[in-house]
């Protein structure tokens, strides 16, 4: 998943297929195969086709309500927070609080994910206090109003692109030497594919950059719809053969218990070149999500703040470069609350909860999308549903104490909203 900061320069379809790309392939590929083993076993590539479609879904119902909010509101800045926007439209301000406070949530599991994936690979030894210098400098960072641009994100895409399509090689061309390991055969079974789909939902998250992108990319009701699937396509095309050239080389027992799965086999290649390529290839990944990670999240909570969902003290900012506020208190907040959760929390559980807060994010998004006046032939009624179905069934089949812990901390954070003077009242506009 990916900031909201649209490009200077509208994109062409190549280009906005390209970003789409960068947004959905990055550090969760390096991590999320691990848990989603455990669940589906042999049936990852099953569990991996589900995620896919499954995305593909919320993705074009995710697009059709950016295009109906930036019609309406086109001072609107759109970005991850479109659904939240739409909430607050179509299903009054409190479901606007509850989708944005789930936006949240889903947008700090996951840099804390992150986090402790640039931890498992770049200090294995220590790879919580690496996760915690992690987010210490990548918030500095974005405190310093440094933001990426459209190159840095093609030059990481190219790199870490490369460097996990070698990995594919090195895994298939090493898997027949690996000796047969000891483990529990993992049985493949309904309830485990359908949770190994909710796991890996986590590595087609990005998707949400691209379909929300809209006047950065020339011509988008022409060239979105064709880009969202062609990047999903490319994505998926990756990760199957990173999930079959894994099980290859481990079988899925083994893999699943495995924090860094990609970096034994590195280490076959002489000179230590596999593994050099692949840590830079992790950590580049890593810092460039958690970087925009914790750019969204601070934005969101500033919006949320603007909004009377959340403290005034998150709405507090300072004047960056570029003539852009930084919400320099949200962002000091979000990394706080990041560090928590890599200290408390171990990776299989983040990736758990923040595939629920996501699925059920993209929920709400389809629900919204779903209650649209404004239509397109591309994005039916029954795409919706379908988008909802698939999102709810997905969320539901993750593991019972990642559930429990999210649905612990979102109705929380309702109930204390609830608690509070009503916002100022945003009345449901049939004409969105």
């Amino acid at each position: 998943m990916s900031g909201n900061t649209q490009p200077r320069v509208p994109l062409g379809g190549f280009d906005a297929t390209t970003a789409g790309i960068g947004s959905i392939v990055g550090a969760g590929a390096f991590v999320a195969f691990s848990p989603a083993a455990a669940a589906a076993g042999p049936a990852l590539a099953l569990s991996l086709g589900i995620a896919a479609f499954v995305a593909l879904l919320c993705a074009m119902s995710t697009f059709q309500l950016s295009r109906a909010v930036s019609r309406r509101l086109p001072e609107d800045r759109g970005g991850d927070a479109t659904a939240r926007t739409a909430a607050r439209i179509l299903l009054g301000p409190y479901s606007g609080f509850f989708s944005g406070f789930t936006l949240l949530w889903g947008l700090l599991l996951s840099t804390a994910v992150l986090a402790l994936a640039f931890g498992a690979y770049i200090v294995p030894e220590h790879p919580v206090a690496g996760a915690v210098g992690a987010v210490v400098l990548m918030s500095a960072v974005n405190l310093a109003g440094v933001s990426r641009g459209n190159w840095a994100t093609r030059f990481i895409l190219a790199f870490v692109f490369a460097v996990l399509a070698f990995t594919v090689v090195v895994l298939f061309n090493e898997a027949p030497n690996q000796p047969v390991r000891v483990g529990a055969e993992i049985e493949p079974s309904a309830a485990g594919m359908l949770q190994g789909a909710g796991l890996l939902f986590f590595l087609f998250s990005g998707y949400t950059k691209l379909a929300t992108l809209g006047k950065g990319v020339r011509n988008p009701s022409r060239n979105l719809p064709l880009a969202i699937p062609a990047a999903i396509a490319v994505s998926f095309a990756l990760y199957l053969l990173m999930g079959q050239s894994l099980l290859a080389y481990y079988g899925a027992a083994a893999l699943a218990a495995e924090p860094a799965p990609l970096l034994e086999p590195l280490q076959s290649v002489g000179a230590n070149v596999g593994t050099g390529a692949l840590v830079l290839a992790a950590a580049a990944a890593a810092l460039g999500g958690i970087w925009v990670l914790l750019e969204s999240a601070g934005r969101t909570a500033a919006a949320m703040a603007a909004d009377r969902d959340l403290p005034s003290l998150f709405g507090r900012s300072r004047p960056g470069r570029a003539g852009s506020d930084i919400p320099w208190a949200a962002e000091i907040s979000g990394a706080a609350v990041v560090i928590v959760l890599v200290l408390i929390g171990d990776l299989d559980g983040l990736i758990g909860m923040a595939s629920f807060a996501l699925l059920f994010y993209a929920a709400i998004t389809t629900v919204c999308a779903f209650m649209l006046k404004d239509r397109s032939r591309y994005a039916p009624r029954a795409l919706n549903v379908a988008g909802t179905a698939g999102a709810l069934l997905l969320a539901l089949a993750l593991p019972p104490l990642s559930i429990s812990l999210m649905l612990i901390i979102l109705v929380a954070g309702l109930v204390v909203r609830l608690s509070f003077r009503r916002p100022r009242s945003t009345k449901p506009d049939p004409t969105l």
